[in-house]
């Protein structure tokens, strides 16, 4: 089952305080404890839900923030859920994934379903109210699809269809001469469950090339401490070199006294490359912030 991180503001994000999170509810006796002690006006309105990591329901008062239910952490479910008492007890009329903080899939219902079978709560098949989350290519806003048309609300452009975010870039080192070598998170792995599947694209105006590539957190985590490396350091850029498959390394300083990218194929091809891309000076702040999105969006789990 996917999680889910927080995608909303980051200022909200940031105000979240560790041990402030939602009510946990493991039984039907906790769900009794926590709407007996709501007041009317509360319970005539659905209640901020998320799943926890460790498929534990939590609930907060409707105007929550879905991040500060959830402690600040990844979710496997997240939306809003509305309680009436039944002859048996407490059920589940309303159900639904509406969280712009975490823009969950309607696939979250899996998650939310096992929270509340687990909990003893009666529930529907599926989300009474399922939305539709797509975060735009072009520029970055999140939007929620209406009548299946997938155009951004803010720009007009096309919005992906298959998945929530489309291809990701974790790295796009080029340069005005025409010299780029593009590393693209394309989604999950078809063959492994916590890994993804991206591509690095080599363009130059003499050559082009393209390579398949799986990343999991392990790797990101690596690429990331790279870039750190070659900031605090000054430090060249060896990524992957250890591993079977493609790797990548950079020269911060070329023979064309620019930066080198080496893109290294020991598995198939049997082919380098070595691309001189004349990178801006930020390059390596606006890449941190590429992992951060790859980190956030994807999520990949070891």
């Amino acid at each position: 089952m996917i999680a889910y991180a927080y995608v909303g503001p980051e200022d909200i994000g940031e105000a979240v305080r560790p041990g402030g999170g939602g009510a946990r509810i493991r039984t039907r006796a906790d769900l009794d404890a926590f709407l007996s002690a709501r007041p009317a006006d509360e319970l005539a309105e659905p209640f901020t839900f998320v799943v926890d990591a460790s498929m534990t329901l939590r609930l907060a008062p409707r105007r929550s923030e879905h991040v500060a239910c959830a402690d600040g952490k990844p979710v496997r479910a997240a939306g809003e859920l509305g309680f009436a008492r039944t002859s048996s007890g407490w059920a589940v009329p309303y159900a639904s994934n509406q969280s712009t903080g975490y823009c969950p899939d309607p696939d979250s219902w899996q998650s939310l379903a096992a929270a509340l079978t687990r909990a003893g709560i009666f529930r529907a098949g599926a989300h009474t109210h399922p939305i539709v989350y797509r975060r735009c290519p072009s520029c970055a806003e999140w939007n929620s699809v209406q009548d299946a048309h997938f155009v951004c609300a803010l720009c007009d452009a096309d919005l992906p269809a298959d998945h929530r975010t489309g291809p990701t870039d974790l790295a796009l080192l080029a340069d005005e001469e025409g010299n780029s070598v593009r590393i693209t998170v394309l989604g999950r792995h078809p063959r492994m469950v916590a890994g993804l599947a991206a591509e690095i694209v080599v363009e130059t105006p003499f050559v082009r090339g393209r390579l398949e590539l799986a990343l999991w957190r392990r790797r990101l985590e690596a690429w990331g401490h790279a870039l750190d490396a070659a900031f605090d350091r000054g430090e060249d850029i060896a990524w992957m070199t250890v591993e079977r498959g493609p790797s990548i390394s950079i020269r911060l300083t070329g023979e064309r006294d620019c930066p080198e990218v080496i893109v290294e194929d020991d598995t198939i091809s049997m082919a380098t490359v070595c691309v001189p891309v004349d990178l801006p000076r930020n390059w390596i702040d606006s890449h941190r912030r590429k992992l951060r999105d790859v980190l956030t969006l994807w999520n990949p789990e070891d």
